[in-house]
């Protein structure tokens, strides 16, 4: 092989580096460009807090930016799941510092009352009370869970007859959840049930979307709407008592 054709060859060859290094190049040149676009962005960002912060904070804050753009949507739904539980946090709170401490003198109140009326007198009223269907399932469910509470409310079926039993268990119990905006301590347990909708009027009242003082309202109808459930309630109960027993051969 002669001296130009060897020379021909490294000449090709040199022309092929410098060809691949120029590829190279353009290719850092792009990735660079495309890394200092994301660093604006990141800083625009950043100098939108309108904070003083260190250079170590800054290289920090830069770094959480970069990663929640990653995450994205699920940096979304990660913290909209969380500000649920966090927004029912803030009314349990609430609850802890409003609604509890009420709730306690309210039942011992209620209790001590229990006692100087006398339980004698108080079972004297439960068994009057329960002679006719009209007071038997308004006026006693009302007694039971006013001064027992729940659960021992039902035992003022201990007063009836083996006949009426049935009905009055299914007026009592349905009577522990309508009087509770006005009487919370009748079933403290299950106050979330009263406290839901209790929130949302409390927020439309501060809204002016209804006159304030509307739940006390609610509240009066929602314990006498009861009243009326339960009369219907307890003398559907009555008669489909007396239907299969009469049908089983069952003697009440």
């Amino acid at each position: 092989m002669s001296v130009i054709s060897l020379m021909a060859q490294h000449a090709d060859t040199a022309m092929q580096g410098l060809h691949m290094a120029g590829a190279v190049a353009g290719d850092a040149a792009l990735t660079g460009k495309l890394a200092a676009k994301a660093a604006a962005n990141d800083l625009v960002v950043l100098a939108q807090a309108g904070s003083d912060i260190s250079v170590e904070e800054f290289r920090q804050k830069l770094d959480s930016v970069a990663q929640e753009e990653q995450l994205g949507w699920l940096t979304a739904a990660g913290k909209y799941f969380i500000g649920i539980f966090q927004k029912g946090g803030e009314v349990f709170a609430g609850f802890v510092t409003g609604i509890i401490p009420t709730l306690v003198v309210l039942m011992t109140a209620f209790y001590a009352i229990t006692e100087l009326v006398g339980e004698k007198r108080v079972h004297g009223l439960a068994q009057s009370a329960g002679r006719i269907a009209l007071t038997r399932y308004t006026v006693l469910p009302v007694l039971a869970v006013f001064f027992l509470t729940n659960p021992m409310a039902y035992t003022f079926g201990s007063f009836l007859e083996e006949k009426h039993k049935p009905a009055f268990y299914d007026a009592a119990v349905s009577y522990v959840h309508p009087p509770l905006g006005l009487f919370p301590h009748i079933n403290p347990g299950e106050y979330f049930v009263w406290g839901g909708i209790l929130v949302a009027l409390l927020e439309l009242e501060s809204q002016g979307i209804v006159p304030g003082g509307y739940h006390i309202t609610v509240a009066i109808w929602y314990a006498l709407v009861g009243l009326v459930v339960i009369l219907l309630k307890g003398m559907l109960t009555e008669k489909i008592t007396a239907i299969m027993a009469r049908r089983q051969g069952v003697e009440l």
